[in-house]
C-alpha cells in the first residue's frame, strides 16, 4: 500500500512536470531568447561604433599641431632671490638683515 502511494505520487509529479513543460512555454521561451539575441546584437553594434569613435578621436588628437597645446609655466627656481621693497611697512629687527620675512594679512 505504501509503495502504491509513492508510485502514485511519483506519477503525479512527473505528469505535472510534463504539463508545465508544454509546447506553449517553449514558444514563449524561444521568443524571449530571440528578443535577447536581437538586443545583444544592438548592444554589440553600439559598442563597435563607440570603439570607432574613440579610435577616431585618438587619431585626431595625434594629428593636431603642437602649437595648440598649452605651454607649461616655467619651473620655479628654489635658489632665486627675490628683492621686494619693504617701503614704510612695519618691521622688526635691523634694516640691513640678510633675510626678511614678509607676512601679508587681510583684516576684514
Amino acid at each position: 500500500m505504501i509503495k502504491s502511494r509513492i508510485g502514485r505520487f511519483l506519477f503525479a509529479g512527473i505528469a505535472g512536470l510534463l504539463v508545465s513543460c508544454s509546447i506553449e512555454n517553449n514558444e514563449n521561451s524561444d521568443q524571449a531568447i530571440t528578443e535577447l539575441k536581437d538586443g545583444q546584437q544592438v548592444i554589440l553594434k553600439k559598442i563597435a561604433s563607440l570603439e570607432q569613435s574613440v579610435a577616431n578621436l585618438a587619431v585626431a588628437s595625434k594629428n593636431k599641431p603642437a602649437e595648440n597645446k598649452k605651454q607649461q609655466p616655467p619651473q620655479a627656481d628654489p635658489n632665486k632671490v627675490y628683492n621686494i621693497e619693504i617701503g614704510d611697512s612695519f618691521t622688526i629687527g635691523p634694516k640691513d638683515a640678510k633675510v626678511t620675512i614678509i607676512e601679508w594679512m587681510d583684516f576684514q
